[in-house]
């Protein structure tokens, strides 16, 4: 009875859930929201990979570590068999050998008839000169270098000037090229075409006006790997034990005054010394005719580059014919040019001394040709005749002693040098004390 009343009090709690109608319009409008919601989502995350991609690709991926430029290969001479002097004395049997009269002496035949020189032979040897010259042009590029001018009438026109380039290196962010600075001097834009047809900006890096010389800088980075993977560098050779009078070379670049060209001749001259300011070079002359604006590379039949292309050092009486600045004295200045490597100034123009000149009283040591105005020479005194003794430490009796003792020495530095000065009857020691300068170009 209880139990009844009980339910009876709680009846008026008993509810009944009724479920609410569903609205289509609404779902369907909520449907098309969240969907275009996860569009824009997905532009928008797509959009920030592409342009965050590359920033922390290079956060986490390890850096690529830059690494100093060195040319300064050593080239040593083939090794030669040595001839003891026990090999010198024929044995007396090979002697009374070699006296016996031979069974049927073969009649002798002349050296003229032994080698006879076909037009194939002529062809075959020009062929293989030609397959060298393709070999080595792998190393080679064209620099291009734009500028704008202004014609009679006020016109703005581009002009374009190229000129070969040579592969020399890489720092691990760079490529280097060397190349003619006269071509790129006035260029607002230097653009490098690559042998796969790729073309990129490069920047002058350095150059040297007395060489001409202009080294080129390409960032590793902007090249595509296919160009990357094609990349050839140069092999320089040895033009002090690696050439002479009368080899065969062949000329690549522009030698005739257009990219591309080649010649073939030999080299008539080596060792002719150019006098640049603070160091020396040596030109090598040869028979090929080409252009007095000539550019480029001379390279050995080992495929081995033995000259940079310079007209400017020519004598009147060479004409056109092609020279080169020998390439084993340029390899320390493409270095520095590379390494952006600042050179010590004094400022002079050396010569060496001649045997007979020293036979007639004149000092051993670097004769002074020329000072410069306002160089760090001309501000302590040396002048023009002094003979050079001594710099800082180290004796000094040629020229290219002398460069090898400036190039110890750090740019700006304060080091002394000792002269001989012709007096009314003897030469006199004077020693003073340089702040050398600083060679940028």
């Amino acid at each position: 009875m209880e139990k009844k009343q009980e339910n009876g009090d709680y009846s008026f709690m008993q509810e009944q859930i009724k479920k609410r109608p569903i609205n289509k319009k609404k779902l369907l409008k909520r449907t098309f929201t969240t969907g275009a919601m996860a569009i824009m989502f997905g532009i928008v995350a797509s959009l920030a990979f592409i342009l965050l991609e590359p920033v922390f690709t290079k956060l986490v991926s390890p850096k690529e570590e830059k690494r100093a430029i060195s040319l300064q290969e050593i080239n040593l001479p083939e090794a030669q068999v040595e001839v003891l002097p026990e090999d010198m004395i024929q044995d007396e049997h090979e002697l009374e050998e070699k006296d016996k009269p031979q069974a049927n002496p073969e009649p002798m035949i002349s050296s003229v008839q032994k080698s006879e020189f076909e037009i194939e032979d002529y062809q075959k040897m020009y062929g293989k000169l030609g397959s060298l010259a393709d070999e080595v042009k792998q190393s080679m590029v064209v620099v291009n270098g734009f500028s704008s001018d202004v014609d009679w009438f006020s016109n703005v026109y581009e002009k374009k000037s190229s000129v070969s380039g040579l592969l020399i290196a890489d720092n691990g962010t760079d490529v280097y090229i060397a190349s003619s600075y006269s071509y790129l001097s006035s260029a607002t834009e230097i653009v490098v075409e690559f042998r796969t047809g790729e073309c990129l900006n490069g920047t002058i890096q350095a150059y040297d006006k007395a060489t001409n010389i202009a080294v080129i800088a390409v960032p590793l980075a902007t090249i595509s790997y296919p160009t990357r993977q094609s990349l050839i560098y140069a092999n320089l050779g040895n033009s002090n034990s690696g050439c002479k009078a009368g080899d065969v070379v062949v000329a690549l670049g522009d030698p005739m005054g257009y990219s591309s060209s080649v010649g073939y001749g030999i080299i008539t001259s080596i060792g002719t010394p150019v006098n640049a300011v603070d160091r020396n070079y040596k030109l090598i002359t040869t028979d090929i005719y080409g252009s007095r604006n000539a550019e480029g590379y001379l390279i050995n039949t080992k495929g081995q580059i033995i000259g940079i292309i310079n007209q400017k050092y020519n004598n009147s009486d060479l004409g056109n014919q092609v020279s080169a600045l020998a390439i084993s004295e340029c390899k320390g200045l493409i270095e520095d040019l590379s390494n952006l490597t600042e050179r010590p100034y004094l400022g002079i123009t050396m010569a060496e001394i001649t045997e007979q000149a020293k036979d007639n009283g004149i000092p051993q040591g670097v004769f002074v040709r020329k000072v410069e105005m306002n160089s760090p020479a001309m501000e302590v005194g040396i002048a023009s005749g002094d003979i050079i003794t001594k710099i800082g430490e180290t004796q000094v009796f040629t020229t290219e002693g002398a460069q090898n003792a400036l190039r110890q020495l750090e740019p700006n530095s304060e080091t002394e040098i000792t002269v001989m000065r012709a007096t009314k009857d003897v030469y006199k020691e004077v020693t003073v004390t340089v702040t050398l300068g600083t060679k940028t170009e």
